[in-house]
């Protein structure tokens, strides 16, 4: 059996019972390195990733063996999962996780139905076409798109907005800013922050 386990936003505090339950009961437990530093209270034989393909690579080998694969999140939001049912055919055990999002907008206080969920990690969105129909929207972000990049882009079109930024989530240097665009197209951020902008 392979599970997929969320761990929630990284702290790990915020990994679910269940998810520590279903990686307690497995023989082996699979993730990249960043996620696997997360889990050191789970006394288990982890294998660190270099790529996804590893990942496939070792379940053929081991197809006797319980699995978790771990990931940040929740993996069925831009997560693993769908590479995992597309070249997997056994069976498959998601065990959901606290997302990025949930965190984020609870530490803002702020109700997000309604809002655009996106992301900008690896992958390119039509971004101001998206809040100027949508009026607001979060995304996961990363070097190639990241909040400097996505305030500059908001203040060359005069895009009349209030940004707030969250980076290290969940963690003890965890960091979140807020105000208008302009005030943060000069600030560095790091690889993987999240952006809430609405429209004004």
């Amino acid at each position: 059996m392979v599970y997929i386990v969320g761990l929630g936003p990284g702290n790990k505090d915020y990994i679910l019972p269940v998810a520590t339950q279903t990686m307690g009961k497995c023989d082996v437990i699979l993730g990249f390195s960043r996620a696997i530093e997360s889990i050191d209270h789970i006394k288990k034989e982890k294998m660190p990733l270099n790529g996804l393909n590893s990942i496939l690579e070792y379940i053929d080998k081991n197809k006797e063996k319980e699995i978790s694969i771990i990931a940040s999140g929740d993996p069925c939001f831009y997560g693993i999962t769908n590479y995992i049912k597309k070249n997997f055919n056994g069976e498959i055990r998601v065990i959901p996780g606290i997302s990025s999002f949930q965190y984020f907008m609870s530490k803002l206080c702020k109700c997000w139905n309604g809002v655009h969920l996106g992301s900008l990690h690896g992958r390119e969105e039509e971004f101001l076409t998206t809040i100027e129909e949508k009026g607001s929207g979060i995304f996961l972000t990363d070097k190639n798109n990241s909040p400097k990049k996505l305030c500059k882009l908001l203040y060359e079109n005069n895009f009349e907005s209030k940004v707030y930024i969250g980076e290290n989530l969940s963690y003890e240097d965890e960091q979140i800013f807020q105000g208008e665009p302009k005030e943060f197209i000069n600030v560095e951020f790091n690889g993987i922050s999240i952006i809430y902008i609405e429209k004004i």
